[in-house]
């Protein structure tokens, strides 16, 4: 932990991997997101040149976290599809700052217990 915090290169990608616990894709997938365009996991998959599945598992965590939207569309003749597109920065920041407020209370406490 002490070699995270000694860093020189600690920026904004290294402290959303820590809080979010994102992989090199994840920040991939983040980073082609920041255009503010809607992608289909199929469109994603083809940019990051990854299997589709691969790029939809990235997406669906993503969501999870809260960092990207995730919204269905239905197609005309029947069936539907969603497109994943990046929550305002402004969102991301807050949740982040919140996040890192109650990990630093439970990591204060445990401390303070031993």
């Amino acid at each position: 932990m002490k070699d995270l915090i000694e860093r020189e290169d600690l920026g904004c990608d290294i402290a959303l991997e820590c809080l979010y616990n994102l992989s090199t894709l994840d920040k991939r997938l983040l980073e082609t997101l920041k255009d503010g365009d809607e992608y289909r996991s199929d469109e994603i998959a083809e940019i990051l040149e990854r299997d589709q599945s691969t790029a939809y598992r990235s997406l669906e965590r993503l969501a999870r976290c809260g960092l990207v939207y995730k919204e269905k569309q239905n197609i005309r003749n029947g069936g539907y599809f969603y497109v994943y597109s990046l929550r305002p920065l402004d969102k991301i920041k807050e949740e982040a700052l919140e996040c890192l407020e109650e990990w630093y209370r439970k990591m204060k406490k445990a401390i303070e217990e031993l």
